[in-house]
């Protein structure tokens, strides 16, 4: 991460703090006229109900005043009680928005230092076959700590106490033989369909699972990739080209270009998804990605329409329901069930802070 992204996150979070606290304090107000005339509806019914001969009169007349009277002084101690609540929300929000974006900019510190350490290990992960099998290795050890780590995190999630969390992805673009990159964009220049996807997948995670994406950059190399790793495969396949040269290339390739990412990497918590868009990914899907074994996925640069679909497996989803949910056996879903959202939150990609 960078301090800039933490700047910019505790800028959006402020917002969000804000936007929570007005809508609360408007949902408040509401509440509170819809009380008050709720009151008054009550007070005329009853007055108009009452019985027009006396002692019977003074008796119904003054049952309905003490009636209004409790019910004016709910609306008001209930009204008193929702303001507080608001304003306590809020002092919460802003101090976490505050540690949060404190541990954020010593964490980047941390990251800027450990930076040449993290290249030294990634050199050596790059290697075929012996470096990127303890990559893997190191992956999938990392991945089983902080799940572990992370249960009283999930135990929160499953009690319905949950805070914003975050995830963060950098994206790098390759280009082909020719030069060209592996994207389209528009006359200003602009990769549509890519941020459309990137949108698209920023409103999934926070509807369904509140988590934030964090795009930490996009990048494009600067000369065309090789072959091998412009069209890539998946599954089994993409397991043997990952032990190989396209693994060796996209770890490399990451640290150039992500490099950031590489620190977080290291201890696992909080490490970056590298999401690399490559020309071709055969067999009737566009994008592919190992699970726990790496840190990178592909996608199909002109068709990025899986890029929220892989990163949900990447972040420990695997096929099964139906075609609406998020892991469904094709791209295009939206939804997450209770149980996803918990596997989702408690990765290590996904953090507090």
């Amino acid at each position: 991460m960078s301090i800039r992204t933490c700047v910019e996150w505790a800028e959006e979070s402020y917002e969000e703090c804000s936007r929570e606290e007005d809508r609360g304090y408007n949902e408040c107000a509401r509440e509170e006229d819809l009380g008050y005339n709720e009151c008054a509806r009550r007070e005329d019914r009853g007055y108009r109900n009452c019985c027009d001969w006396a002692p019977c009169s003074w008796f119904c007349n003054a049952w309905v005043w003490v009636s209004n009277l409790v019910c004016v002084a709910w609306t008001w101690v209930s009204n008193i009680v929702c303001v507080a609540w608001t304003w306590v929300s809020n002092i919460v929000c802003v101090a976490w928005t505050t540690i949060s974006t404190l541990v954020c900019v010593v964490w980047a510190v941390i990251e800027i230092i450990l930076t040449p350490i993290a290249w030294l290990i990634t050199w050596i992960t790059s290697i075929p076959i012996i470096g990127r099998l303890i990559d893997e290795i190191i992956n999938i050890i990392q991945t089983i700590i902080w799940r572990v780590v992370g249960l009283v995190g999930t135990l929160l999630d499953l009690l319905g106490i949950r805070p914003l969390k975050k995830l963060r992805a950098c994206i790098i673009i390759l280009r082909d033989e020719a030069g060209n990159e592996t994207i389209t964009r528009d006359g200003a220049g602009i990769p549509v369909a890519l941020n459309d996807e990137i949108e698209n997948a920023r409103q999934i995670l926070r509807d369904e699972a509140d988590i934030q994406l964090l795009i930490e950059g996009i990048q494009a190399v600067n000369k065309p990739s090789p072959d091998y790793a412009l069209e890539v495969n998946c599954n089994a396949a993409a397991w043997v080209e990952d032990l190989w040269l396209p693994g060796t290339y996209f770890e490399a390739t990451a640290n150039n270009l992500c490099s950031l990412g590489s620190t977080s990497r290291l201890t696992g918590y909080g490490s970056h998804i590298v999401v690399f868009c490559v020309s071709n990914i055969p067999g009737g899907t566009a994008g592919c990605a190992l699970g726990p074994l790496n840190d990178y996925l592909t996608i199909e640069g002109n068709n990025p329409l899986c890029l929220a679909h892989e990163i949900g497996h990447k972040i420990g989803l695997w096929h099964c329901c139906p075609g609406t949910n998020l892991a469904n056996g094709t791209c295009g879903g939206t939804q997450l069930n209770w149980w996803q959202v918990l596997i989702v939150r408690n990765s290590k990609y996904v953090t507090y802070f």
